[in-house]
């Protein structure tokens, strides 16, 4: 594939804890063989600490946007837009990076950019390297919620009990 691909994708949402994270790369052909060489893949398949370095390494290579929006403000605009609404205006305004095709890791009721693709990230190494970048902005948004309620915030949507309990 020879087209400049912008890749988005997205972290938090459906956390117990936390607001959302969405990001985007945009990448040529030459910068995607060199994230394909710094062993860019999905998030999910990282080590957290692997992720940071990742995502350092992503944000000085390519393009990119980072949208980070804490649980007030994603809450506030989930209740007057809704969520499918809201990911898709948040996907929309973090590929704005210029010309290429926008391809989305597909969420329910996605309908932008150029395409939709399930497990994207798998796909595209555009959109794992937004999953990188997501990921890493994720974990810094729930270290800092953490450090301002004194406790150490789960991720994800299991395992939360304690967490709440304790707070």
């Amino acid at each position: 594939m020879t087209e400049v691909i912008i890749g988005s994708d997205e972290a938090l949402k459906g956390d117990t804890f936390g607001g959302i994270v969405v990001a985007a790369v945009r990448a040529d052909v030459n910068e995607r063989a060199k994230l394909a060489a710094l062993g860019v893949r999905d998030s999910k398949k990282i080590v957290d600490t692997k992720v940071r370095v990742l995502a350092e390494m992503v944000k000085r290579l390519v393009e990119h946007k980072i949208i980070s929006l804490l649980p007030f403000e994603y809450n506030e605009r989930c209740a007057a837009v809704g969520l499918t609404r809201l990911l898709n205006e948040l996907h929309t305004e973090a590929s704005a990076l210029g010309r290429g095709k926008h391809i989305v890791d597909k969420y329910p009721g996605c309908n932008v950019g150029d395409e939709c693709v399930e497990k994207g990230e798998e796909k595209h190494v555009e959109i794992a390297a937004a999953s990188i970048l997501a990921r890493a902005g994720a974990l810094e948004q729930i270290e800092m919620l953490s450090k301002k309620a004194g406790y150490k915030l789960p991720l994800g949507s299991t395992h939360v009990l304690v967490a709440l309990q304790e707070l």
